[in-house]
């Protein structure tokens, strides 16, 4: 793929305070190819800025050297305190492809990246480079010059999810890469046996994501690798091993954007505490949410979601079990159980994160409409017992209930109540009450 003269990000935003990190950032500027334009941004107290911070802009403005990039430098009152508010309110105005920050903090404070930091890479819509620097005195970091080539070698940890997908295909839009390191760090592996067959599944898919970088952009050197524990140490580890000169990464991880998390985990523990560059790169995704029913082979996936649900587990012979995906991943499932004298629903559960979203209600109807064609009967909690009569389910007295069903509840002894359950059932439509 030719991507001579592609401008990955033509127009950089600098939130500036005119200090010696913020000119370190604007060189930042010439270091990327093809920036058409880079904007600083000042922010200042009600009242306006004074013509020496206005000389400092002006100054800092002419640190870009390359005569092809447009400047402009935005002063902006900042009267409610909330600065990162106004940077997000300047690049939701301005439109930047990249926003340039740098991280303040040093070592003993365990973070390398400030408060209004975290709220911009949290809340922008637009990729974010956060930019280390070297600190003085005697507990520095280790150094870095700022003339470097950026993106030299790049290190990309990924987790195969879509998000971290998209954004590995913008790696040969970016120009000057020489290299990228592909890292996947498992965990933890719950069995041993489990180990050999894990890391080849690992691998293939490195693999994959290889060949099609080096068939989109030959040029591109790959190195696989694969680690084990945390994803944060690791990363941070094989970027000190490897000299990167950056890292690169998906703001969200596989299961923090299908939670809706606006700054994945392992993202923001990395932008914190290593003090490589790091780019950070924003997807916005729809999610992809469907409905199906689980093959036998695949009730595993509800038992993981069960654990939490009396520890429920399935059973091949006798059960019908719907789910709610969001992505690949399973969230809220339904079961249908196979009786000697009747079918009963139960096994009805969301994981808790995924509450709220209707994932219950996707789950039931499907099993509804899949199982509908007979006579149904439940224990339904008490509080719930309005939202299964929405399906057509209607209380009844527990003596109503076929006998295997009924059994399940013999400690009971009959106090339904005292059991904080309510026995229903749902009649066929027409009244049939076929119970084959």
């Amino acid at each position: 793929m030719n991507t001579a003269g592609h401008t990955m990000f033509e127009k950089v935003l600098i939130p500036t305070d005119l200090s010696e990190m913020s000119e370190k950032l604007v060189a930042c500027a010439d270091r990327i190819r093809n920036v058409r334009e880079v904007v600083l941004l000042h922010i200042v107290r009600a009242g306006g800025a004074t013509a020496r911070e206005r000389e400092d802009a002006e100054r800092q403005l002419g640190l870009v050297k390359n005569q092809g990039t447009a400047t402009r430098c935005l002063i902006r009152e900042d009267s409610g305190g909330d600065i990162p508010a106004e940077i997000l309110k300047t690049a939701g105005a301005e439109r930047p492809s990249l926003i340039i920050m740098g991280a303040r903090s040093g070592l003993l404070s365990k973070t390398l990246l400030g408060h209004g930091g975290t709220e911009v890479l949290t809340r922008s819509q637009t990729h974010v480079l956060v930019m280390r620097f070297p600190v003085r005195g005697l507990f520095s970091a280790h150094p870095q010059t700022t003339d470097a080539a950026l993106f030299d070698r790049i290190l990309f940890p990924l987790d195969f999810s879509r998000p971290a997908n998209i954004a590995l295909e913008s790696v040969g839009k970016i120009g000057e890469v020489t290299e990228i390191i592909l890292l996947h760090v498992i965990r933890k592996i719950e069995a041993e046996e489990q180990m050999n067959f894990v890391v080849r599944e690992v691998e293939k898919q490195l693999s994959d994501a290889r060949e099609k970088i080096k068939a989109d952009h030959p040029e591109i050197r790959v190195k696989m690798m694969v680690r084990f524990g945390d994803p944060t140490s690791q990363i941070a580890a094989v970027a000190d091993e490897e000299e990167v000169t950056l890292v690169m990464m998906s703001r969200f991880g596989r299961m923090d954007y299908i939670r809706k998390i606006p700054l994945g985990t392992t993202t923001s523990k990395v932008t914190a505490q290593i003090t490589k560059p790091v780019l950070v790169m924003y997807t916005d995704i729809l999610l992809e949410i469907h409905t199906r029913e689980l093959a036998p082979a695949e009730f595993y996936l509800a038992e993981k979601i069960w654990f939490d649900y009396h520890q429920t587990k399935s059973d091949h012979e006798h059960d019908r079990i719907f789910a709610v995906f969001i992505e690949d991943t399973p969230v809220s499932v339904a079961r249908c159980k196979r009786h000697d004298d009747g079918y009963e629903v139960d096994g009805i559960f969301t994981w808790e994160e995924f509450r709220g979203n209707g994932y219950s209600r996707m789950a039931l109807d499907l099993m509804i409409r899949e199982c509908g064609n007979t006579v149904l009967y439940m224990y339904a909690v008490r509080h719930l017992v309005n939202f299964y009569a929405s399906f057509g389910f209607v209380p009844i007295p527990e003596e109503e209930l076929p006998l295997t069903i009924r059994e399940r509840y013999s400690w009971a002894m009959g106090e339904m109540a005292g059991a904080g359950v309510c026995p229903m059932k749902r009649e066929l439509a027409g009244g049939n009450t076929t119970t084959g």
